[in-house]
């Protein structure tokens, strides 16, 4: 009798732990932030402003903020980003949930005043922050705005920003892989840039968007140190290793006809021609050229003429990459991870070059090279000059 009341008790308590979890919340009691932005406020203070998602339908291509049913966005100011969090969080029915976050935008303002560094502290300690969203700098307007901003294909701008750059083969841009840049002693952090644009998608209907329209350079401490247009800075992302594939358009030497590629397998090579004393160094690109249009008379039928222009693209290419490198190497901003490398191939060099390597990379001597192979012509050779 007993043993039969032992065992009834046992069963009565495991019926109770089953029964339910105390701290479980249901989805319909979270609030699923899908994009956050970061402005300077006065008093040294930060905005953290939160994009959140409503389960809802959007109408029109340009519903406003105002208008738009898809999503709320909450702002508050704190004298760090926890504070600013736990103040929207009081704003809320539900509970944030920042795991499934798309995109953490940065005003240019925040990165002139502020020292970036800090807003990193809170994401690399909460678990919560998978840190597999982007990190992008909003240029000439408030990283809040940003976020406020409908979309004509997308709900959410945050959404439609993360696939322009996946589509874009610019998918190596995580926060995760900009504090990793951050903390390296020999890689500098290279930034999405985005500007706020009036487009028109129908005849009676105009409103903003926010376009991809180059890459920041940061410097050691987090300060801008130069803004790369759209044709430079998706050179820099390929020399930086970061680029999946590219789409390029070369003028013919007689400087009326095109030739337009398809870029796909990009890769970059780093090698020392000085040994132990790396002052020189050789950066090569490589990649598979699929021809996609043809503007010239060249029948590129004929073997002779694909390898004309084989070598005329890689000398082309050579040079426009040789000067975006030039001019990131006067702003002593080493996006390329060249440092890096010749920590790795040169460590007791590296011990005396390590401590001031933004100006001592002004001074390296680096040749950009060019290796593509052109794979298809397509399937008509001629053209139809």
């Amino acid at each position: 009798m007993i043993r039969f009341l032992l065992r009834m008790s046992v069963l009565m308590l495991l019926a109770c732990a089953a029964s339910g979890c105390t701290d479980f919340i249901e989805p319909n009691q979270l609030a699923f932030v899908m994009g956050t932005a970061v402005d300077h406020a006065d008093d040294g203070e930060v905005e953290v402003s939160h994009q959140i998602v409503i389960p809802t339908q959007k109408s029109g291509p340009f519903g406003g903020s105002g208008d738009s049913d898809s999503f709320v966005v909450m702002s508050a100011k704190g004298k760090n980003v926890f504070e600013a969090i736990h103040k929207v969080q009081k704003k809320m029915t539900r509970r944030l949930m920042p795991s499934h976050r798309q995109l953490i935008a940065i005003s240019e303002q925040y990165f002139q005043k502020n020292d970036v560094s800090t807003l990193f502290d809170k994401l690399n300690r909460d678990p919560a922050n998978n840190l597999r969203d982007i990190t992008v700098l909003v240029k000439g307007d408030l990283a809040k705005n940003f976020l406020l901003l409908d979309h004509p294909m997308e709900h959410l701008s945050s959404i439609a920003t993360g696939k322009e750059m996946e589509i874009n083969g610019m998918n190596r841009f995580s926060t995760r892989q900009f504090i990793i840049d951050s903390l390296s002693e020999g890689t500098r952090p290279l930034v999405p840039v985005l500007q706020i644009e009036q487009v028109k998608v129908r005849s009676k209907e105009t409103g903003p968007i926010a376009a991809l329209s180059g890459f920041a350079a940061l410097n050691k401490k987090l300060k801008i140190a130069g803004f790369l247009n759209d044709a430079e800075g998706a050179g820099a992302v390929w020399m930086s290793g970061k680029g999946t594939f590219h789409a390029i358009t070369l003028p013919w030497k007689n400087g009326k006809d095109t030739l337009s590629f398809r870029l796909t397998h990009l890769r970059r090579r780093i090698d020392s021609t000085d040994g132990p004393d790396s002052r020189r160094v050789v950066l090569t690109v490589m990649a598979q050229a699929y021809l996609l249009e043809n503007t010239t008379s060249l029948d590129l039928s004929e073997t002779h003429y694909m390898l004309e222009v084989q070598k005329y693209m890689n000398d082309k290419i050579s040079e426009d990459l040789q000067l975006t490198m030039d001019k990131v190497q006067e702003w002593g901003s080493d996006v390329f991870g060249i440092g890096e490398y010749l920590h790795r191939s040169s460590p007791y060099w590296w011990k005396s070059q390590k401590d001031d390597w933004d100006h001592k990379f002004e001074d390296l001597d680096v040749t950009v090279r060019s290796n593509i192979q052109l794979r298809s012509v397509g399937a008509s050779g001629t053209s139809f000059n």
